[in-house]
């Protein structure tokens, strides 16, 4: 079954609410939950927990335009990984061609890929330098990985994305948390009118940070506590979407609630 809608992408709607789901049955043990589409938005669906029921409502907050985080992220495990078994001896570095599709980072072609150029890069440890070795090719998308020298051991990144440091991650997403809260306050007005408590469902379409540098951004969003709980599906993994099969499955956790069994706040520490 196509995991797509019929625009050729995934349904946000259907993954974020099955993520959703889920950690609220297995991670909070809530037994009683059901979710119930809505025709007629706002909201998008309908979330009912142990008799309690939320209007819950979905939006995308990284786009294509951070594929080079995930890119960044690809850089970043391979030399982890290397480094941490050992084998990492000279410069090597990742070269990105147009923009080529790279598995989410919780699947087993991720895990795969991240295997196979450590391999490269334990087998080559004791050469100076190498010719580009292909890992992933689409079309005209491509990305490779060479050995420059016996220098430092290190990997990097080179191609049309510009590499960002975990500060400067936390103050782009801060800003576009802050446009996404404010557009959606706007639009859920008559809902939270008439009595609900809403729920924000924010979907991160490239994995574009972890969900410690997603909740530190929203902490310092203004307005973010008008929702009764904000949860951030994070990134794909290997489950199955047990509510819409024909979508994919993604982890989740609350980045903040009104609830305070739900979420864990880092600033109460």
């Amino acid at each position: 079954m196509n995991k797509t809608n019929k625009n050729g992408r995934i349904n946000e709607e259907h993954v974020c609410a099955d993520a959703l789901v889920y950690f609220l049955k297995n991670t909070l043990a809530c037994h009683q939950v059901t979710i119930q589409q809505e025709a007629n938005d706002p909201p998008d669906f309908w979330i009912t927990i142990n008799g309690e029921k939320f209007p819950a409502e979905v939006t995308s907050i990284v786009k294509d335009e951070d594929y080079r985080a995930q890119c960044r992220r690809l850089k970043d495990d391979i030399k982890e990984g290397a480094a941490k078994q050992g084998v990492l001896a000279g410069k090597y570095e990742l070269e990105i061609m147009r923009h080529p599709k790279i598995p989410g980072r919780n699947s087993s072609r991720y895990r795969d890929l991240i295997n196979y150029t450590i391999s490269f890069i334990q087998n080559t440890r004791n050469v100076c330098s190498t010719d580009k070795i292909l890992l992933i090719q689409n079309r005209r998308n491509s990305l490779s990985i060479e050995k420059l020298s016996n220098g430092n051991a290190t990997v990097g990144l080179e191609g049309p994305i510009e590499v960002k440091w975990g500060g400067e991650i936390r103050e782009e997403l801060r800003d576009l948390m802050q446009n996404a809260i404010e557009k959606k306050r706007q639009r859920l007005e008559p809902v939270k009118n008439m009595g609900h408590q809403i729920m924000l469902l924010l979907y991160d379409a490239y994995a574009f940070c972890d969900t410690e540098d997603a909740q530190a951004a929203l902490l310092n969003v203004k307005g973010y506590d008008w929702f009764h709980s904000i949860f951030w599906a994070a990134s794909f993994t290997n489950r199955k979407n047990e509510e819409f099969p024909q979508s994919p499955g993604r982890d989740g956790k609350f980045l903040y609630s009104r609830e305070q069994r739900w979420w864990k706040n880092p600033l109460a520490d």
